[in-house]
């Protein structure tokens, strides 16, 4: 049996939820209500959305256009559908974003996609699969080792 999708509203919900930690509660409340009368109004619509597209919508409801909150610094990274995650190419994409991180005291790196990444929909979670995924993250995590700023606290989360 093919392994069951995450479903994009809960993973918006999750993500809303966290980022309202790091900015004005007030601003997470408004984009929680958004988001759950977008839900109502259009649940089949919102079924088929992409993670990726909404984080920086989300993002903006959150921060405002000014991008972050003084004292949280934010990247995101859509890993997109390749068949061959090498060690390269992960690099170049995770320096783009921790460049975005430089020299502040506390950051937040969302990395969404990679699980839809290494299983397409319709396909099965396997083993090889598991594994291809646990390597990929360890990469992430080293090469956010690697690039963060000496002294700060970087969260890295995977949706």
């Amino acid at each position: 049996m093919p392994k069951a999708t995450a479903n994009p509203v809960d993973q918006l919900r999750t993500l809303n939820e966290l980022l309202g930690r790091v900015s004005d509660p007030e601003r997470a409340e408004h984009a929680r209500r958004a988001l759950e009368f977008a839900y109502q109004e259009h649940p089949a619509d919102l079924a088929l959305i992409s993670l990726g597209e909404y984080v920086d919508q989300l993002r903006r409801l959150h921060f405002g256009d000014s991008g972050e909150p003084a004292e949280c610094a934010f990247a995101h990274w859509h890993v997109p559908r390749l068949e061959d995650f090498s060690p390269l190419w992960i690099r170049q994409a995770i320096v783009v974003e921790m460049k975005k991180l430089a020299g502040r005291r506390k950051g937040l790196l969302l990395v969404t996609g990679l699980r839809e990444a290494v299983c397409p929909v319709g396909k099965y979670w396997t083993k090889p699969r598991e594994a291809r995924y646990q390597r990929v993250r360890q990469w992430i995590d080293e090469l956010v080792c690697a690039w963060a700023t000496k002294g700060s606290r970087l969260q890295v989360v995977v949706i």
